[in-house]
């Protein structure tokens, strides 16, 4: 007798399939909409907002839902099945987090008697990508539906990352194959000390050098787990970084492999020395010292301008700021970033940020690409304390979880989790959120799915 197996679609088929979708589609982003930025402006910035559009509707529906059906189950049904939308502590760990820095944005703008609208968009700018965890943790995840999801994504980041290889190793062979991939970088600025910065289809090597970085990651954690053989794998993950000639995510990957590799002492020195002159090395990182010890002058680089020199430039306004706005600083959404130059802030006037360096920002980067210095300069140094509160909450939440979590596979992934936010904190002195926001969403996804499963865990219990 012959068994049928029927397959029946259900929330989490299409739950995982949009996810999928979303994480593929960011990957894309800039490729999509940089390159029609001139041509049709409003198509490009439609395709900039959808992903923030989206995850806005997906979490006031799934807020309301979660609390709407919650109330209804506790009180129809004396709190049976209440499991399934009630507040978890991991996520009131990330709540509060984001509530008290929250709080603080709004002492700020309020401080420094700024426009509420702006002080707004700034304020969500910040929590933005936080909000995908709040999204997925309120759904009961199955534990092979998170590995299942994680390693399509992994299929799909190897094949980028072959991608990439192979563009480099036929730009050694013959230079002009530089002009057959869509890149959104031109002339020099494709190529770093010889080598050809290769961007697989993402056009730009730090897509796909950040997306790279948080498989590797978890990979390096998933190493010590028995029976894992990966070394393959991680090798093409550790070249597409090498060959994207980032600095930072060089450097990311090497506090990765200090954190999560078990190696003798002396390697350890080796890389944690690396990490420091490649950090150094950085236009961000290194803050000029010789200029610092001179105070700063931003007049000579203003003579002397360089996309190079933007960098240093901008750290040293950045610090400028941060000197006089020490404890409330200038408020959310008035320096650094997007909204600042969307909504024409007065700080670059008053700071002397103009010129060439000011249309280098308004019209090339869109912000300093320095996302610690503008916290610091934006809300000051308790709002800065804040922040890294909300930045490393997700160490702790999933710290919790491991204590709890008996399956190995489950942990591996726990592991590799709970390293990013120091790897994100090194890689914000050179980029800012909406910069990285190709590792920012895998990252919460993956941490909100982990609760998740906790929540299914204790319902099953």
């Amino acid at each position: 007798m012959q068994i049928k197996r029927t397959f029946r679609i259900t929330w989490t088929h299409i739950i995982s399939l949009s996810l999928i979708v979303l994480i593929i589609f960011v990957q894309f982003q800039n490729i999509l909409g940089v390159p029609l930025k001139d041509r049709m402006p409003q198509l490009s910035h439609a395709i900039f907002l959808s992903d923030k559009l989206f995850i806005m509707a997906l979490f006031v529906t799934v807020v309301f839902a979660r609390f709407l059906i919650g109330c209804a189950i506790a009180k129809e049904k004396r709190n049976q099945g209440a499991g399934y939308f009630s507040l978890l502590k991991s996520e009131a760990i990330l709540a509060s987090s984001l509530f008290i820095f929250v709080l603080w944005c709004l002492v700020s703008a309020t401080v420094n008697q700024n426009n509420l609208i702006v002080s707004l968009n700034g304020i969500f700018v910040y929590i933005l990508y936080f909000l995908f965890f709040f999204v997925f943790s309120g759904f009961p995840w199955p534990t092979n539906t998170i590995r299942r999801i994680y390693f399509i994504l992994l299929r799909i980041a190897l094949a980028l990352s072959v991608v990439s290889i192979c563009q480099e190793i036929i730009a050694l062979v013959y230079l002009h194959s530089v002009e057959w991939w869509p890149n959104i970088m031109t002339g020099e600025s494709r190529w770093r000390l010889g080598i050809f910065r290769a961007p697989s289809l993402l056009g730009h090597p730090n897509n796909i050098g950040i997306f790279a970085l948080f498989f590797l990651t978890i990979e390096l954690a998933r190493k010590n787990e028995k029976g894992v053989k990966n070394n393959f794998i991680l090798f093409i993950l550790i070249s597409t970084i090498l060959f994207t000639m980032s600095r930072a995510a060089i450097g990311a990957s090497m506090i990765a492999m200090f954190l999560l590799l078990r190696m003798s002492r002396k390697i350890a020195i080796v890389f944690l020395v690396s990490i420091l002159i490649i950090g150094y090395s950085m236009g961000v990182s290194s803050l000029n010292i010789t200029a610092l010890g001179k105070g700063h002058n931003t007049e000579s680089f203003k003579e002397m301008f360089s996309s190079d020199n933007y960098r240093n430039y901008a750290c040293q306004v950045s610090l400028d700021v941060i000197k006089d706005h020490l404890v409330f600083g200038v408020g959310p959404g008035m320096y650094g970033g997007h909204i600042s130059l969307k909504y024409d802030s007065p700080i670059y006037q008053e700071y002397g940020f103009t010129g060439q360096y000011y249309d280098y920002l308004h019209d090339h980067v869109g912000s300093i690409e320095q996302e610690i210095l503008q916290v610091l300069a934006e809300v000051g140094v308790p709002g800065f304390i804040f922040f890294c509160l909300v930045l490393f909450a997700p160490f702790f939440i999933l710290s919790r979880i491991a204590k709890r979590t008996d399956d190995t596979s489950t942990k591996s992934i726990i592991t590799g989790l709970k390293v990013m936010p120091f790897l994100m904190f090194f890689y914000m002195w050179g980029y800012t959120m909406s910069q990285t926001q190709e590792w920012l969403i895998p990252y919460f996804v993956f941490v909100g799915m982990i609760v998740g499963n906790q929540r299914r865990n204790r319902i099953l219990a």
